[in-house]
């Protein structure tokens, strides 16, 4: 199955000059669905929400599609949204699709895809990415990935946070404490997974975060949304 970019009924100006449509800087990333019913594509990973009263008639209906190489459905995950109520302001709608799908941008594993995901992903629907909820969120996420997702996905909020050139300076002063001695050729992907390896999936974030003072979450004041 194609999950088209955007809905048939919308065309490429539409998406261009939406007021609700922020600019995105990869070719694969945007805004789908309808302002009433967004959705936000982060590399290969939709999040996007529907309205199934009959499903749930008090809250919204969260999908996550994750597609291949060819764009198709390779894996999905859905259900009711306890955390978004039927009356959520479109704004909160919003935003919670692409702060989700930002968070699950690197997540899925490319060889087992959203295997071991379910229970973050249940723990995001029931109680959404406000706030604490955020990080309560990429923790769990962060346990449940692979090394290779954590790592990229620690990457990409590196950059986001400091730039592509700063980024990895961001990490001597953590690498001098956790592996004394140990060098690098200075590329940030080597440089956090020695991190990750040293001090575990489930401390990495945190490490980092102490380190720069950083929040290193896909929030919506980084996202700019």
């Amino acid at each position: 199955m194609n999950i088209p970019a955007q809905p048939a009924h919308e065309g490429a100006d539409a998406m261009a000059t939406a007021p609700w449509r922020a600019p995105h800087a990869h070719r694969h990333d945007g805004w789908v669905g309808t302002r009433e019913l967004p959705g936000y594509r982060a590399g290969a990973v939709i999040v996007r929400l529907s309205d199934l009263p009959g499903v749930d008639a008090a809250h919204l209906y969260f999908d996550l599609l994750l597609l291949d190489t060819n764009g198709r459905t390779e894996d999905t995950h859905s259900g009711p949204c306890p955390s978004l109520h039927r009356e959520q302001p479109l704004e909160l709608r919003s935003r919670f699709v692409r702060v989700v799908a930002e968070l699950m941008r690197h997540a899925p594993d490319p060889a087992r895809g959203l295997a071991g995901l379910g229970a973050a992903l249940t723990f995001i629907r029931e109680n959404g990415v406000e706030g604490p909820q955020l990080a309560a969120a990429a923790q769990r996420l962060d346990a449940a990935s692979s090394e290779a997702a954590l790592v990229a996905s620690l990457c990409h909020v590196l950059t986001l946070s400091f730039g592509e050139h700063d980024a990895g300076a961001s990490l001597g002063g953590v690498l001098a404490k956790v592996a004394p001695g140990v060098t690098t050729s200075g590329e940030l992907d080597e440089q956090v997974r020695l991190l990750v390896r040293c001090v575990g999936k489930a401390q990495a974030r945190r490490r980092l975060r102490e380190a720069t003072d950083f929040e290193l979450l896909p929030s919506p004041e980084l996202l700019g949304i």
